[in-house]
Formats: C-alpha cells, sequence, structure tokens
C-alpha cells in the first residue's frame, strides 16, 4: 500500500508540474510591439515596449527620397496612436496641412512637422521596401533596421500584443541583439 501511495503522489505531482507548465507556456507575460506577415500571420520579431512607450518608424519616402518620421505611442489597450508627421518634401504622397481638429502644421528649419495626432490604429500595415531599404524603429533612444531582421521588400503588420513564452520563443527579439542571419 505505501508503494501505491508514492505512485499516486508522484502522478499527481507530475500531473500538476504539467499543468503549470501548460498555464506558464500559454499565458501572456511580456507586452510587444510585434512584426508579423502580413500574409501568413507568422512572428518575424518583436520588439520589448510597455504601456504608454512612444517609438518612432523612420524610412525614406519612395518618390521624393527624403526621410519621414512617424511618431506614435503604445496605449493601455494595446491600440497604437500616431502623435506627430515629421517630413522634407510637400510633394505628393505628404499632406500639406494639419487634416484634423487639434492637430497642428508647423514648419521650422526646412521641415514640415504635423503635431498633436491623435490617429488610433488596432495594427499598421507596412511593406518594407526592396529598392531603398530604410526602414527603421527607434525606441528608446536605439535604432533598429528592419531589414536586420525581416526581409526587404516584405508586406509586414505590426501591432502591440501581450505575448505568451511560446510566441517569444518563435520570434526574433529585436532588442535583445539577434538578427535574422
Amino acid at each position: 500500500m505505501y508503494e501505491s501511495n508514492k505512485k499516486i503522489i508522484w502522478l499527481m505531482t507530475l500531473s500538476a508540474l504539467i499543468i503549470i507548465s501548460v498555464i506558464i507556456i500559454f499565458l501572456p507575460v511580456k507586452k510587444a510591439l510585434v512584426f508579423s506577415d502580413l500574409r501568413s500571420n507568422n512572428l518575424l520579431s518583436y520588439l520589448s515596449v510597455e504601456k504608454e512607450q512612444v517609438f518612432q518608424l523612420e524610412y525614406i519616402h519612395s518618390i521624393h527620397r527624403s526621410a519621414v518620421v512617424d511618431t506614435y505611442k503604445v496605449l493601455p489597450d494595446n491600440r497604437i496612436q500616431q502623435t506627430a508627421l515629421q517630413y522634407e518634401d510637400m510633394a505628393i504622397g505628404m499632406p500639406s496641412n494639419a487634416l484634423f481638429k487639434g492637430e497642428k502644421f508647423v514648419e521650422k528649419d526646412g521641415k514640415y512637422f504635423i503635431e498633436n495626432m491623435n490617429r488610433i490604429f488596432p495594427s499598421i500595415n507596412l511593406g518594407t521596401s526592396q529598392v531603398v531599404v530604410s526602414h527603421k524603429i527607434i525606441l528608446s533612444n536605439q535604432v533598429y533596421k528592419l531589414d536586420d531582421y525581416i526581409q526587404p521588400g516584405s508586406l509586414v503588420k505590426f501591432e502591440v500584443k501581450n505575448l505568451t513564452l511560446l510566441q517569444l520563443m518563435r520570434g526574433v527579439k529585436m532588442n535583445g541583439k539577434r538578427s535574422k542571419d
């Protein structure tokens, strides 16, 4: 009977460990700015973020070949708020003034700014360039070149998600210095 009790205790302990492991693997543990393949929805890479954290997307405009910087903020509900836009040419594809109530258009030092933006997105779709490879994410004063982690010419969706340990193991952590190589 003593051996029978030992087996029951061992099986209960093993079962508890398996249940706890499964819960830990599938429990969201990290808020991240996630980059996924737009077609397959496969996780490509991610950056750890905090709520209310500000980040920027910088790129070279495909037509007039000048820098554009979009500024975003992570909202508590994981949506993304665009707060500002900076650009150098008022040509095709760029606004010539603020578009919505509360926004402010400013020209300073040869650059154009739209400030006080309150445009909210659940996610943002992005086509990375094959010709002028220039997309960068700027987060906490660190610059992450997307082509170091994502194949140029990819269609990606970026959004803020709470990732599980399993998802963290599948993607490439950009602010962990790992690259696609």
